[in-house]
């Protein structure tokens, strides 16, 4: 079900959702700088975190698995749908940002802290990049942006539309159901008693909010841009980190226990996070 929606129902979301918006210039310096923006977010968090850590005294060897777990968001998996719930298609633009901004940041940044900032050469840099940025997500966000520029949306087969408009529909309800299944049978009383995931995930669910406020109180955005980034630091880890700390790093059993302590946190908190957005930035 996971790989379902992260390759098919999301990235038909995406295609039919971009393609469709009037994409002005505004709109199109505004995507590109809450890429920017929700990357550096992600870079400067995780930087933070592994201060944390250091603080803590934590075991040496886990804090480049702390920097980029606690920095990464999981935009696309449950960013988007959540997004589409409260924001509608105009949220989508924001948060489809943060989904490009995601995989840039795991696959360039991420990989070379993870590796001990090794690295490899650039030819071995290039091809992990390549390999991690060129999903279905990102083809699907340029995808979308070209033809809403080229405005041949209009062109494309109704049925076509249709078919990839029902698919797309499908990423919210499959996403939750996802997500509860994955919290019920992950034994959540067994990960509760996990201290270090438990502190550090109470750290990043609470901190990263806490600091997007203070942040966004002196940016020159739209309330509903304001509101869908600080919707965007309250998203838990990305789950993908995991599986890049088993094939880069170490430690990646306490990732795996972060990126499920904060996806329980966040069903509760986002909710929060959406009626506090309301207030701070109200939409009229």
């Amino acid at each position: 079900m996971g790989s379902m929606v992260m390759q098919v129902t999301i990235p038909a979301m995406l295609i039919t959702t971009i393609g469709s918006l009037q994409i002005t210039g505004d709109i199109l310096i505004g995507f590109f700088l809450s890429v920017l923006a929700q990357t550096t977010a992600m870079v400067l968090f995780g930087f933070m975190m592994r201060l944390y850590a250091k603080w803590r005294k934590l075991d040496k060897r886990l804090f480049d698995m702390l920097d980029i777990t606690t920095g990464s968001l999981n935009t696309g998996f449950l960013g988007l749908p959540i997004v589409m719930i409260f924001y509608g298609d105009a949220g989508i633009m924001y948060m489809s940002a943060g989904v490009l901004g995601l995989n840039l940041y795991l696959w360039s940044y991420g990989v070379y802290v993870l590796k001990g900032k090794q690295g490899g050469s650039f030819a071995e840099i290039q091809k992990t990049f390549l390999k991690g940025a060129i999903n279905p997500n990102c083809i699907s966000i340029l995808l979308g942006l070209m033809l809403a520029l080229t405005i041949t949306t209009n062109a494309l087969p109704d049925a076509f539309v249709e078919f990839l408009q029902k698919l797309g529909d499908l990423s919210t309800p499959l996403s939750l159901i996802y997500i509860g299944a994955l919290a019920g049978s992950s034994g959540i009383s067994k990960l509760l008693r996990e201290k270090t995931a438990f502190e550090i995930s109470i750290v990043k669910m609470v901190a990263m909010p806490l600091l997007a406020i203070v942040f966004l109180f002196f940016a020159p955005a739209s309330n509903l841009a304001k509101s869908v980034f600080l919707l965007v630091t309250a998203l838990p880890a990305a789950v993908v980190v995991p599986m890049m700390v088993e094939q880069f790093g170490y430690g990646e059993k306490l990732s795996s226990d972060i990126v499920l302590l904060t996806t329980i946190f966040s069903i509760v908190e986002i909710p929060l996070i959406v009626a506090l957005a309301s207030f701070l930035y109200p939409m009229i």
